[in-house]
């Protein structure tokens, strides 16, 4: 029964040389659908947020920021369970399977706990860097005071997923963050306002509903877990150092690419607001970013199928099948973001003017969504094939060229475009949309050139 899972794997034939397309769609629509949910997660916890006043809102977009960065090394554990899972599936490599799951679910406890401990400890000195007035470090304190509860239950829930994920199981995964989701909203409702008899806890209840809302979805990918034949891939092991290197080795790049994209927009931040447009431009720039990041999606889900499915086909053997999933996913991508672009370009005014009706934002923000909707095709193949290289465990190389698509080319051509060439804003958004491009051509050049065939996870 142990092996009952890897069985199931063969059965659906995922690594069928007939059937690339439908698998790369299979794995990938579950992880669409997960995003989707939890994008309307943070829009329906925004809005019971918001009814608390703007103050609280800030206090939960500092502690949202927080409790993000501990994500992106929750992400770590995460890939690099992807990468050394799906190869040991795609090599029948039962013994070294289990290992892995038990150790990344053995990492993402003791990460998370230390995290947890940390945060507490450097929570005082992390708001005072913020200067939030008085009234909204004092809610940013009560909302994290709870929140924080909840990072192993993100760090568990990570870890599990890295491990689904490279089973070639994206369902599961997606049911963990539905329920995930629900709880949130369910919590939200009950403890920020007193329904049902609950207590009227405000911002507090905003932390706690954050908190179990993530214990509620690491609970769920466990439980499949241990009822489905796989109770030994559910019982952490006491992480070792050769485990530790192994799985950070794959993890730690792509999670540095989380940092690199979060500084590198701080700095094009700065870049607009000393342009002419100054406010009219930053304000555009997150209306920009919330309607590309319905294109994210998709991208996003491409990008987890192809990490999975390159990283079992080099398990098997198989350069040629890891090369299609490879492409294919990014296929699919493209044209899936393809048509979200031409969405966007048709329909920008009108998008924009959902947000906003400041005259001048609105010309900005359809500029944006215009002048980048032209290399979403190229950014397409430029997440998705990032995520093939950290399948294969090729991490560092996807890293690499996230830093030189922002900080070598997008900083310097938003500088050079908005001011030495005098084009303002429009400039900083045509820097925009050709590092995008340029990320698109240089991942594909580097899967095409092969050298993520050769490494070793």
């Amino acid at each position: 029964m142990k092996t009952a899972r890897l069985n199931s794997l063969t059965e659906r034939n995922l690594l069928s040389e007939e059937h690339v397309a439908r698998t790369v769609w299979s794995l990938a629509l579950p992880t669409m659908i997960a995003s989707i949910v939890q994008s309307a997660n943070s829009f329906l916890d925004r809005i019971f947020v918001g009814r608390l006043g703007a103050e609280a809102l800030a206090a939960v977009g500092v502690g949202g920021q927080m409790v993000f960065l501990t994500m992106a090394l929750a992400m770590a554990v995460s890939t690099g369970a992807t990468a050394i899972v799906a190869r040991m599936v795609g090599a029948n490599d039962r013994a070294q399977l289990r290992e892995a799951a038990r150790q990344a679910l053995g990492i993402a406890i003791v990460l998370g706990v230390l995290l947890t401990v940390l945060g507490y400890l450097l929570l005082p000195f992390l708001l005072d860097w913020y200067r939030l007035n008085e009234r909204a470090n004092r809610l940013a304190h009560e909302f994290l005071g709870w929140a924080l509860l909840g990072v192993p239950g993100t760090f568990l829930l990570m870890g599990l997923s890295g491990t689904f994920r490279g089973l070639g199981d994206t369902r599961s995964p997606m049911i963990a963050s539905i329920g995930a989701t629900l709880a949130h909203i369910l919590g939200d409702w009950l403890l920020i306002f007193g329904n049902l008899g609950f207590p009227n806890l405000g911002i507090q209840g905003a932390g706690i509903a954050m908190a179990l809302s993530t214990w509620v979805g690491a609970g769920i990918l466990w439980v499949q877990q241990w009822v489905r034949s796989e109770r030994e891939l559910a019982i952490p092991a006491f992480p070792i150092r050769a485990w530790w290197v192994r799985i950070m080795r794959i993890g730690l790049p792509a999670s540095a690419r989380t940092f690199i994209y979060s500084t590198s927009s701080v700095m094009f931040t700065g870049i607009l607001s000393a342009t002419a447009a100054g406010t009219a431009a930053v304000a555009a720039l997150p209306i920009g970013l919330t309607a590309e990041s319905i294109a994210f999606m998709p991208g996003f889900a491409f990008a987890i199928a192809a990490s999975a499915l390159v990283g079992q086909a080099l398990g098997a053997k198989n350069e040629r099948l890891a090369e299609r999933f490879g492409w294919a996913s990014a296929w699919q991508a493209c044209a899936v973001m393809t048509t979200m672009a031409i969405v966007f370009f048709v329909f920008a005014e009108y998008f924009a003017r959902l947000f906003t009706s400041d005259p001048k934002v609105i010309e900005l923000a359809v500029a944006y969504l215009r002048i980048n909707a032209l290399t979403e095709p190229l950014l397409a193949f430029g997440m998705v094939l990032a995520g093939a290289l950290q399948g294969a465990g090729d991490s560092l190389k996807a890293m690499l060229a996230t830093f030189i698509t922002q900080w070598v080319v997008r900083i310097p051509l938003a500088y050079l475009m908005a001011f030495w060439l005098g084009w303002d804003a429009y400039g900083a958004w045509g820097a925009m949309a050709l590092s995008s491009g340029f990320s698109g051509l240089l991942m594909m050049y580097l899967f095409k050139r092969g050298g993520w065939k050769k490494v070793r996870v």
